[in-house]
């Protein structure tokens, strides 16, 4: 019994820890969101952003309801909640790549998910660089 304790306890201090958030670089058609970096953050493989910041960047109107926010940008809503891989966009549940989760007090969503479904444009990343880059169409006609 004291011996397999005690080989538990070596395993859990040998094993390797989480990866630390990586900053990803953000930029809005071409012009940086994130001056001093840190709103968006790669988490375990999914590109996540401050929810906060990307309704601001869009001219979106953000309300909190305790662990969640309701997010319209133009005449798309969408409701995100801290901890569940479920969000819903027009009424309509959308499972998400990652979780959103709190980082310093800011709520940190997907980024995909909010770019492409609530906002409507575009999002590549440039993983060489850490750059998520955000490409709306400006022109309806182009």
């Amino acid at each position: 019994m004291i011996r397999a304790a005690i080989v538990a306890l070596a395993l859990s201090l040998t094993a390797p820890a989480p990866a630390a958030d990586a900053i990803v670089h953000l930029s809005f058609d071409g012009r940086p969101v994130d001056r001093g970096g840190g709103i968006a953050v790669n988490r375990g493989g999914v590109i996540y952003a401050d929810v906060v910041d990307l309704s601001k960047a869009f001219d979106g109107l953000l309300t909190v309801h305790g662990r969640s926010v309701v997010v319209t940008v133009k005449s798309t809503t969408a409701t995100f909640t801290e901890g569940s891989r479920q969000a819903t966009v027009q009424r309509t549940p959308l499972a998400l790549r990652g979780v959103p989760f709190r980082r310093n007090g800011d709520l940190y969503v997907p980024l995909g998910a909010f770019v492409q479904r609530v906002a409507g444009a575009r999002l590549r990343f440039d993983a060489r660089h850490r750059r998520a880059l955000i490409q709306v169409n400006a022109n309806p006609l182009s």
